[in-house]
């Protein structure tokens, strides 16, 4: 008997020990993060950012916020400052130390500084362990957050889909003048002084005219370039964003000393002169040239190729048969248009590096679900069944009603989503109906066909210019608008350039002529 008792003590003892054993086990891999994923039964953890939202966006009960927090276990705490002064409220708080565990921001010369002082999480050895970070984002994307000699990446791009921008033009108009969409400068001149001069609407009012740019893009540019306008001065081989597009004679140039620089800024003049184009351009600082052209107030816009149904013709409610898309214009007639297509971000992700590693691995879990398929349809159309009833993302068609296109409004966009494109492509193409989508189709692969794709890497080395020369670059701006509005001269201008801009930034001109040369831009049609 006391040897059963005694056996029975030892085979308890055994169990005990290895019950014991197991559980210490489960606690030292929980201790050590071997799981990415949070348990449910676990306090979410918050993360703050700072991100920049279309004003419309609603915030509070977002049900986008909801499902980050039920499925990640991650609760986001959002600051999104007015967009017109977005960028300072960044740099501000980065300033003073108040940097949140995320921030939304370009990848330029201050990104660069944040890097070198230590305050931006080096992600390197990370990519790799959040597989949608890896498989969603290509190299040459990633090549955009490398600051440092050192070579390491210190940012997550938020990819987007490559586009070109073409013009939107009011059909109706063009039948009323009796003339064809055009393909070259000269055309378009004449296509705008009949749009402003002819009353297409036929309403009996001088109240029309040709074609509005738009403007305010960025802080190193004036009020005369912005990527709408690139369908204009991409005949003059200049881009206005994508400073690498190489000159006429294949080098690498500043856009101010570009060799059909003076021709462009010359004709632009003589438009805004003449009044065939808006003239209040150079104030936008939106949309109101998509505004002016949905009133049926100017005929002519420039637009995304990717996108100009969702952001124009269905955002503006526009009858879609009343207007076409068509390639860039080119100066001679028979040339084929040519297009700047450097790698496709839309600014960058940075974590705060003094940020506890749980919050760090948060940020990263939610920047990879947000680069899968999954998170990628959450956050570009909402949740289906009450923002869209059904979606393919084969064909990045979805059907919902008005109202529910409505309502998502609300609760996400393009500016919201952490990517813009799955596998290269953006989540709608061609609009919300297959009335849309097949014209979308035509028109759209009519001007993909006829563009030739000038591709090149990033020139992060001209942020340097905005950064270093603030009083040049504003100067410079100044006088560019005060030269179309007929204020200055282009001497004036030429003169500027010449003895002022140019001698200041010639170094960073030269390094962007030396990367060029190793890393050459090449043609595809």
């Amino acid at each position: 008997m006391i040897k059963k008792i005694i056996c029975m003590l030892v085979v308890l003892s055994m169990v005990f020990t290895m019950l014991s054993g197991c559980s210490s086990k489960t606690d030292k891999d929980n201790a050590t993060g071997a799981s990415n994923i949070s348990s449910d039964n676990e306090k979410p953890i918050e993360i703050t950012a700072v991100l920049q939202l279309n004003p419309e966006i609603v915030l509070d009960n977002n049900p986008i916020i909801a499902l980050i927090e039920k499925d990640l276990n991650i609760k986001l705490k959002i600051e999104a400052p007015p967009q017109e002064g977005y960028g300072d409220r960044v740099k501000m708080l980065v300033a003073t130390g108040d940097m949140p565990d995320l921030v939304h921001y370009g990848a330029d010369i201050f990104a660069s500084q944040w890097a070198e002082e230590g305050l931006l999480m080096d992600i390197t050895d990370k990519i790799e362990k959040y597989p949608n970070l890896a498989s969603n984002i290509t190299k040459e994307q990633y090549g955009d957050c490398i600051f440092l000699p050192d070579g390491k990446i210190y940012g997550i791009p938020r990819p987007n889909s490559y586009d070109k921008f073409g013009y939107v033009i009011n059909k109706k108009w063009l039948d009323a003048v009796g003339m064809e969409a055009p393909k070259t400068v000269n055309e378009f001149i004449e296509v705008c002084r009949a749009f402003t001069t002819q009353d297409p609407d036929g309403n009996g009012k001088d109240d029309t005219f040709g074609a509005s740019l738009n403007a305010q893009q960025s802080s190193l540019d004036s009020g005369i370039w912005h990527l709408q306008n690139d369908f204009f001065s991409m005949a003059y081989n200049i881009s206005s964003w994508h400073h690498g597009m190489p000159d006429v004679d294949g080098s690498a140039k500043l856009r101010p000393l570009k060799s059909e620089y003076p021709d462009y800024m010359k004709q632009l003049r003589e438009m805004y002169k003449e009044g065939i184009i808006d003239r209040e351009f150079v104030t936008h600082n939106a949309e109101e040239n998509y505004e002016k052209i949905a009133q049926n107030r100017v005929g002519i816009v420039g637009a995304s190729e990717t996108s100009y149904i969702t952001n124009l013709i269905e955002k503006y409610s526009m009858n879609a048969d009343d207007f076409i898309y068509c390639p860039p214009l080119v100066l001679n007639e028979g040339d084929k248009p040519v297009y700047a297509m450097p790698p496709s971000n839309w600014m960058a992700y940075y974590i705060n590096a003094k940020s506890s590693p749980e919050k760090q691995d948060a940020v990263l879990r939610l920047l990879d679900w947000a680069n899968s398929e999954e998170g990628f349809v959450a956050m570009q159309l909402g949740i289906a069944g009450e923002h869209y009833n059904s979606y393919d993302i084969e064909t990045r068609t979805v059907d919902r009603t008005d109202t529910q296109a409505e309502a998502v409004r609300k609760v996400t966009s393009n500016m919201f989503s952490f990517a813009n494109a799955y596998q290269g492509k953006p989540a709608l193409q061609g609009g919300s109906t297959k009335k849309l989508i097949d014209k979308w189709q035509v028109e759209a692969g009519a001007a993909e066909k006829a563009t030739t794709k000038c591709y090149f890497g990033f020139t992060k080395m001209l942020d340097k210019i905005g950064a270093e020369f603030p009083d040049e670059v504003s100067a410079l701006n100044s006088l560019e608008v005060r030269y179309i509005t007929g204020e200055v001269s282009f001497e004036e201008l030429q003169t500027f350039i010449n003895d002022t801009y140019a001698p200041v930034t010639a170094d960073i001109a030269k390094e962007f002529a030396d990367y060029m040369a190793a890393n050459p831009a090449h043609n595809e049609d």
